[in-house]
């Protein structure tokens, strides 16, 4: 039995238990926060976007967007309730000594809460959690009476939580667990960033300071916050991990990794050249263990910091901390993160990920007393290439487009710049002549799927569909096949999910080159010409050598492109007078332009053919659906025109008819009495 388990166990099985509430940290813009919270989104009460941060001289709020996570919750069946997180950081590091000021300013602290309070009410949200740190102990009572005025201003029905940090003395957590309804006890860190190396979270750490917090809160207003992520500390600094970076630096070192039975943390270490590793993880393992002592203590209210850095059996703990039961923590997913290797944008995905194995001991109370990691799991591995100094390759998503393509191949041969264009098979269908003008002008043509769907939304047979139908398409069309994939709403290039790398893999898998980008100056929005100049200078300048930014990527289709006509002479004439040369995408991947659009085979020239004239038939069947829906537009405005005509001649008939005939009677009475 280990040392620290007598020191709690015993005495406190009977407290009472208070309603279970289970939070989950978000961080915006984190593609892997948002997987996660995908994933989990039943299992949470609470989901805490940290989106809100006040700071700055003028004590500014500031409010992060994330379109990622609003449409998740807004199309979730069962979505959490939502409260933002407030935080005092700016420029990356705590504003602890400013917010004191505003916190001590009457006038300017109520004017914050009122516009907090306004937020909530504004965006129908649950209510804030605020999380203030670094303060000095001396603004303990102006942040209380800050919490009281923030509390008043709050919509009816709204929650306030705070959190406060395991380990400092300074913290009035009674008077905390007064004013709001819910405190967060952050307990973790007992090494932190920047501090000595050790266990991040040792269990007898960690009991002592949840029942000192269980002592002054009470267990109806007291959650608990578990860290599940790593800090490898070496000399330069430290970084901090998810599991699954810590896993793969585990991995690649070949160190292996050590179960410490004496704190219920797990770790790691080995050299870097002469850069000496160590690195401490609160894995699954003392997650479970936390959770029992949580159980022991009557605690139900349990948070995760934070989502995406988890290791995935905290999911498997959390369900049987709520069912009573034993998690399996044997088995280890390996999908939220991604090892991205080189500088470039062509990608190639070099590896899949493989699960790990994990084998564990529990002792007679239920404990984990064992760990070692059999097999540890890796993620996807992705090289890039084709970084090149003072070289940009143009490329046109969307098209073929009657109207806008002609007018950018105009200006490209006037200005003798190749360009890749990524074609849209469905658009592609009905103008052959513009994708011969692209192959004879020397530019190249790239797969952009037929119907341009989400294809992270797609299965791998319509993924594979898609290609085939605008490579058979090109094909017929211009006598050669096609090389070069960028796939739809490919953002700006980075894959680091599964979503996101299987319809990669897919295409590469089909021997295709997957090509992304860095310069996107969003011309779709149609900003103005301006505007996309700009952005295309000051994105392509921004190079740096982990960072290339060699390749644009404007729009052709899709929509109005009259702002990226007239912005493309300018962006040529721009980067050219700085000394940079036009050279097309295949060159940055490293292929011939005869390998990028391989010319067909002989024999495979009668398929061609045949293809050819299938979409010569698709092609006049589409024009002909479409004449057929012009004159049916046509024939019902027609129709409509004469119906309101009509309704008007009769409605103008009516007008000139006398009404009924009714005679007076001093007419009828004298006639009728002379016949008498």
């Amino acid at each position: 039995m280990h040392s620290w388990l007598p020191h709690w166990l015993g005495g406190q099985g009977g407290r009472a238990r208070a309603e279970p509430l289970s939070i989950g940290f978000y961080v915006p813009e984190d593609e892997r926060s948002l997987a996660s919270l995908r994933r989990h989104l039943k299992q949470l009460d609470w989901a805490v976007p940290a989106i809100v941060s006040v700071s700055g001289p003028d004590h500014a709020l500031h409010v992060a967007q994330d379109p990622g996570f609003d449409r998740l919750i807004a199309n979730a069946r069962h979505a959490p309730r939502v409260l933002p997180m407030v935080q005092n950081i700016g420029a990356g590091s705590w504003e602890g000594a400013s917010t004191a000021r505003l916190l001590a300013d009457r006038v300017a602290s109520r004017s914050l809460a009122a516009q907090l309070a306004a937020l909530v009410a504004r965006r129908n949200q649950a209510g804030l959690v605020m999380d203030f740190e670094a303060l000095p102990p001396g603004s303990m009572d102006d942040y209380l009476r800050f919490l009281r005025d923030l509390r008043a201003a709050l919509p009816r029905g709204d929650q306030l939580a705070v959190t406060a940090p395991a380990g400092e003395a300074g913290w009035p957590l009674r008077q905390l667990g007064h004013v709001a309804d819910r405190v967060i006890f952050m307990a973790y860190d007992q090494h932190w960033q920047g501090g000595q190396p050790g266990p991040i979270a040792a269990q007898d750490w960690f009991v002592e300071e949840v029942q000192d917090a269980l002592r002054r809160i009470g267990p109806d207003r007291l959650v608990v916050a578990l860290g599940s992520y790593g800090y490898d500390w070496h000399g330069q600094g430290t970084d901090a991990l998810s599991l699954e970076e810590a896993w793969l630096a585990a991995h690649d070192s070949d160190a292996p990794i050590q179960f410490d039975a004496g704190s219920g943390n797990a770790g790691f270490a080995y050299d870097e050249g002469s850069t000496h590793h160590q690195t401490w993880m609160l894995d699954a393992a003392t997650s479970w263990n936390e959770m029992q002592a949580l159980r022991h203590l009557g605690i139900t209210g349990v948070a995760l910091w934070r989502l995406g850095s988890e290791d995935p059996g905290f999911w498997s703990d959390l369900a049987s901390f709520r069912s009573d039961g034993r998690p399996d923590l044997r088995h280890i997913n390996s999908t939220l993160n991604t090892d991205v290797e080189g500088t470039g944008e062509i990608l190639r995905i070099t590896a899949t990920p493989s699960d790990g194995q994990r084998t564990l001991g529990f002792d007679g109370q239920g404990m984990i007393s064992r760990e070692r990691y059999d097999v540890l799991p890796t993620p996807y591995q992705v090289e890039r290439t084709g970084a090149q100094r003072r070289m940009v390759a143009l490329t046109f998503d969307d098209g073929p487009d009657p109207t806008w393509t002609p007018k950018i191949l105009a200006i490209l041969e006037q200005e003798h710049v190749p360009a890749t264009f990524f074609v849209v098979g469905e658009n592609a269908l009905e103008h052959p002549q513009l994708l011969r003008r692209i192959v004879a002008d020397g530019g190249e043509i790239g797969n952009h799927t037929y119907l341009h769907p989400n294809l992270a939304n797609a299965s791998a047979e319509q993924t594979l569909l898609e290609l085939n139908a605008t490579q058979r398409l090109v094909q017929a069309y211009t006598g050669r096949s096609m090389r070069l994939f960028r796939a739809p709403y490919f953002g700006d290039a980075e894959p680091t999910t599964a979503d996101e790398l299987l319809p990669a893999l897919a295409a590469q898998q089909a021997g295709y080159t997957v090509i992304g980008l860095h310069v996107d100056p969003n011309d779709w929005q149609r900003p103005q010409a301006d505007r996309i100049v700009s952005e295309v200078d000051r994105q392509v300048r921004a190079a740096t050598p982990d960072r290339s930014e060699n390749v644009i990527l404007l729009h052709d289709g899709g929509g109005e492109r009259s702002q990226t006509v007239a912005a493309l002479p300018r962006i040529i004439a721009n980067l050219r007078a700085q000394g940079y040369r036009f050279v097309p995408v295949s060159q940055l991947a490293g292929l011939s332009q005869a390998e990028a659009m391989p010319p067909v085979r002989a024999d495979d020239l009668l398929a061609v053919r045949i293809d050819v004239a299938i979409f010569v038939v698709l092609a006049a069947a589409m024009a002909l659906l479409g004449w057929l829906f012009y004159v049916a537009i046509s024939l019902g405005i027609a129709r409509a025109v004469l119906m309101a005509a009509l309704a008007w001649f009769q409605s103008r008939r009516r007008r000139v008819v006398p009404p009924v005939f009714a005679p007076s009677v001093s007419v009828i009475i004298p006639a009728y009495n002379e016949e008498r």
